[in-house]
């Protein structure tokens, strides 16, 4: 039987208290987190995991597969999963895979780029890795309406229902609702849209047209090691993968984001308020500042105090895409 952490102890673990939005309790290393959302475009994040459906060690890296000899399991048809590399020089960073591309003890990642090569990203035969269904919809925001005990106001169309906003690239989504049918459909279609999955590397935006209550449950694993993620120009939705105790003192993003003498060149870090708003800020010289005070550096006090679990929203200035390192706060190595 899993020992529970309750909220209490995996804040003072963690040295950080959660959004005024959230409250959450643990069993090790699993547990559940539950954030309230509200009228206007709510920004969340996956910050608890599917447990692995597979993990191991690589035996082989090829340019377009990896394959573990040890690998047995059948992965569920039409579902995606996620790849992720927990050991050596690329910890944390991960591959979207298709149901279709896990055979035997072959697993082919899905690459944006046909020249892709597996063999120069710095994976080696020593590393460890896990594999990860990703979650649906269905499966994240259940099908069952608001009014009867679920997450989403439904609607005829998404003039009135709730609208979950999913990033393809940078400023651009898929967007979804929950049709009075009790399937999800995508907006302004009559098209249904089952399974579709979210990857948990990126945000989300959940668009709630009422001021109705509402809150979201998410169950899972706790993440303990660092993610990476690749910003291209413009705006990235990223999750954190923290659901307590991610700082702006501790997250790790001053060696990978662009600093500049003000705003206006640098990167921006859009992290949002409770009241759905949100607090910016940029690097000069190593040092954070908010762009309401751009000429003044935040004191360490103070970039402990900013909290980033959850989810953050980077506006990349450069056309030339940058790999970020999300780093775990060190307490969570005892989980």
């Amino acid at each position: 039987m899993k020992n529970l952490i309750h909220l209490t102890a995996i804040a003072a673990l963690a040295a950080s208290g959660l959004s005024n939005a959230q409250t959450a309790a643990y069993s090790k290393p699993s547990g559940y987190v539950t954030q309230d959302l509200s009228q206007g475009f709510n920004l969340l994040g996956l910050t608890l995991l599917n447990s692995p459906a597979a993990s191991g060690v690589f035996e082989t890296i090829n340019a377009s597969s990896l394959v573990d000899d040890q690998l047995s399991f059948t992965p569920i048809s039409g579902r995606k999963y996620v790849l992720e590399i927990t050991s050596g020089a690329i910890t944390g960073a991960i591959f979207e895979v298709e149901a279709s591309g896990i055979s035997g003890t072959t697993i082919t990642p899905v690459t944006t780029s046909p020249t892709t090569d597996l063999t120069t990203l710095g994976i080696t035969t020593s590393d460890t890795y896990a594999v990860r269904i990703a979650p649906t919809l269905e499966e994240i925001f259940t099908t069952t309406p608001l009014a009867s005990g679920g997450v989403l106001v439904p609607g005829l169309s998404s003039l009135n229902a709730d609208v979950i906003w999913v990033p393809i690239s940078p400023g651009v989504y898929n967007r979804y609702f929950l049709h009075s049918s009790g399937q999800f459909r995508i907006d302004g279609t009559t098209t249904a849209a089952p399974n579709v999955p979210i990857i948990y590397g990126d945000a989300f935006f959940v668009q709630k047209k009422n001021s109705s209550a509402a809150s979201i449950t998410l169950t899972g694993e706790v993440k303990t090691n660092s993610s990476i993620t690749v910003l291209a120009q413009g705006f990235n939705l990223v999750n954190t993968v923290v659901p307590a105790g991610a700082t702006l003192a501790n997250v790790g993003l001053e060696d990978d984001l662009t600093p500049g003498l003000s705003p206006l060149n640098a990167d921006i870090l859009w992290v949002q308020t409770s009241s759905l708003n949100y607090d910016q800020y940029f690097l000069r010289s190593g040092n954070w500042r908010s762009v309401a005070a751009p000429t003044v550096d935040l004191t360490s006090q103070q970039t402990e105090a900013i909290s980033l679990s959850g989810a953050v929203l980077i506006q990349r200035k450069s056309a030339t895409p940058v790999t970020v390192d999300i780093t775990v706060p060190s307490s969570y190595n005892d989980l």
